[in-house]
């Protein structure tokens, strides 16, 4: 055991570290005897374990005190790299064992040789058996040619089995080619984890099969709709009921559709009699021209949450049928829609229009691009609702910069309940911004991005004293572009942020601060400090020495509460050693989110890296 010990030398290091990873490549010996492990050993040990066997000595390590969140977490830092996926920051509570499992089942699924070169004694069976009951979104592309078919394979059915009580979201990357691969068993599966699972989410993308998109439309109408189709078998209930008084078009298509795919689906897929019907309530969808899902809306009572996406630019007639269309489904008594997206639209006006045929909603987003008419009229006084607003959450992007929203301003002063509003490329900056104390003193959550605020320095003084915000975002805003005196207008800025006591989270991230990160520092001097403990300062072209005076201060006046703190995308590596000096005053006080990789122990339990 004197190899195992903790010595001083590095020669000892390297002989334990290759003992641990000997000892790891043989774990399916030691997996028997993990709890006669010595819990340091066992801590340890868990770094060089795979994710197979990391899972199967978790209960061992729990037993023994060891927590193995760091563990799963290191793991998917590991894919993260591997894999170069871009992704938003996850919180330190994030279920990591999940992510990976997840991650790891869609590898096995996709390339089950790849996935077990490192396990050479363990079926790729064995590998999805244990993964299952982690995915909570289940994949499924071109690329993967022969999944569905091994999904509903005699072999793989107890696998497919578990996913219909894991998978809460069904993602389609381009349907129609995929069901030309192997239609029958894309049906198939699909129906299992819809109808038979606990799919409540639906994603389609790169113009689906008209068909699938009838079918799962379907699934949308809740439970209030009437039925009078008899009952039948698995086959027949894929026939879903030929509803009331429905547009012509709009029946043929969808019984078109159900008779198409009611054809597929086998008889034997559970046990005789009447399948259920699964209960789709969100629906994300990607099509080439909007009036291929439009015309189905009318039906969807039960959809709580729709996100509209078309690859070609919507125009007026397409619009107009679009709005049409969600009229008459708030019109139904039923109706549950109230989280609407609408992207790619070339129309200004649309915001308004929009929640004036759906006032229910509580939140909507719309990506707008320029329209071909460039006149428009950025207020408008005379802007009326036929009823009260409900909407909590609002995001407006726009493709163009600086871009005018027909109605925007206005809009605001008809959503007092507004919670949540995210702006990008839109021209209103300063309206906007002396607007929202007065019109929305309920808002939360900011978010400006792509927005020229180099001119509005007063007026985000101004929101910040008299706002009861949590969390605001300023991103990409130029803030300092025409500063001639940075340090004042930074010193307003930093006592504003003092003074607002609710505010949680703060963002500055792309206002090429540079060397005014220093002042930044300052919202933890005094008394009277800031409440923040989010704090993003990436992509600011910050130096190691910015940083490293930065942190001294942070050194000296230490924030009562531990802060997170975002510099990934700084030029920090132009100097690794005063980088490291900077982080190392940092991290007492601060769980740091930098671009490196570091693999000492002390850099490792308080630096996330992503």
């Amino acid at each position: 055991m004197f190899v195992f010990g903790r010595m001083a030398s590095s020669d000892t290091s390297t002989l334990v570290q290759l003992c641990m990873q000997k000892v790891a490549r043989h774990m399916d010996v030691l997996e028997e005897r993990a709890r006669d492990l010595p819990a340091s050993l066992l801590k340890d040990l868990m770094p060089h374990l795979n994710m197979f066997y990391l899972d199967r000595i978790e209960q061992a390590a729990h037993l023994k005190g060891i927590s193995v969140s760091s563990a799963w977490a290191a793991k998917w830092r590991e894919l993260n790299r591997t894999w170069r996926c871009k992704l938003k920051f996850m919180p330190p509570e994030a279920d990591w064992k999940q992510k990976c499992m997840e991650s790891f089942f869609h590898t096995v699924l996709l390339r089950p040789t790849l996935a077990q070169d490192p396990l050479p004694k363990v079926s790729a069976y064995a590998l999805l058996s244990v993964s299952a009951q982690y995915v909570r979104v289940l994949s499924l592309q071109t690329t993967a040619r022969d999944v569905c078919a091994r999904l509903a394979s005699e072999e793989l059915r107890p696998v497919l089995h578990v996913l219909e009580k894991s998978v809460r979201c069904v993602r389609l990357l381009d349907a129609r080619t995929l069901l030309k691969r192997g239609r029958t068993d894309v049906l198939f599966v699909l129906h299992r984890l819809i109808d038979h699972g606990a799919v409540t989410e639906v994603v389609l993308k790169r113009a689906p099969d008209r068909a699938i998109l009838s079918w799962i439309t379907a699934r949308c109408r809740g439970r209030h709709r009437i039925r009078s189709a008899p009952a039948g078998s698995c086959r027949d209930e894929a026939l879903w009921a030929r509803e009331g008084p429905a547009a012509a078009k709009r029946s043929r298509l969808c019984l078109l559709a159900d008779e198409e795919m009611g054809s597929e689906f086998s008889p034997s897929c559970s046990v005789p009699g009447r399948c259920p019907e699964g209960q789709v309530q969100c629906l994300d969808v990607e099509v080439h021209t909007l009036s291929t899902v439009s015309y189905l809306l009318p039906d969807c009572t039960g959809l709580h949450s729709c996100h509209l996406y078309c690859s070609q630019p919507l125009w007026e007639n397409e619009v107009a049928d679009l709005l049409e269309s969600l009229r008459k489904l708030f019109l139904r008594p039923h109706c549950c829609l109230r989280d609407l997206s609408i992207g790619n639209v070339c129309e200004r006006g649309l915001l308004a229009r929009v929640l004036n045929t759906c006032p229910a909603l509580y939140s909507l987003s719309l990506e707008i691009n320029p329209p071909q008419d460039t006149s428009c009229s950025a207020w408008n006084h005379s802007l009326q609702f036929s009823t009260k607003l409900s909407l909590e959450k609002l995001s407006l992007k726009s493709s163009e910069s600086q871009m005018m929203v027909e109605s925007f301003p206005a809009v605001l002063q008809h959503v007092p309940m507004l919670s949540t509003l995210h702006v990008t490329g839109v021209r209103h900056a300063r309206v906007l911004l002396q607007m929202l104390p007065e019109f929305n003193p309920l808002l939360k959550c900011l978010t400006l991005e792509d927005m020229s605020l180099a001119d509005c320095h007063q007026e985000i003084i101004h929101l910040l004293e008299n706002s009861s915000l949590q969390e605001l975002s300023l991103k990409d805003c130029r803030l300092l572009e025409k500063c001639a005196e940075k340090k004042a207008f930074l010193a307003l800025l930093v006592a504003a942020v003092k003074g607002l006591s609710s505010l949680r989270a703060l963002s500055l991230c792309q206002n090429r601060l540079a060397t005014s990160v220093i002042e930044i520092a300052d919202l933890f001097l005094g008394e009277c400090t800031s409440k923040i403990t989010k704090l993003d300062l990436s992509s600011n072209f910050i130096l190691p020495a910015d940083l490293l005076e930065f942190s001294r201060r942070m050194d000296v006046y230490r924030p009562t509460q531990r802060l997170t703190l975002d510099l990934r995308f700084n030029p920090l590596d132009r100097d690794p050693e005063l980088k490291g000096q900077a982080l190392g005053k940092l991290l007492p006080c601060c769980n740091v989110l930098t671009d490196g990789w570091d693999s000492r122990s002390t850099m490792a339990d308080h630096v996330s890296v992503m």
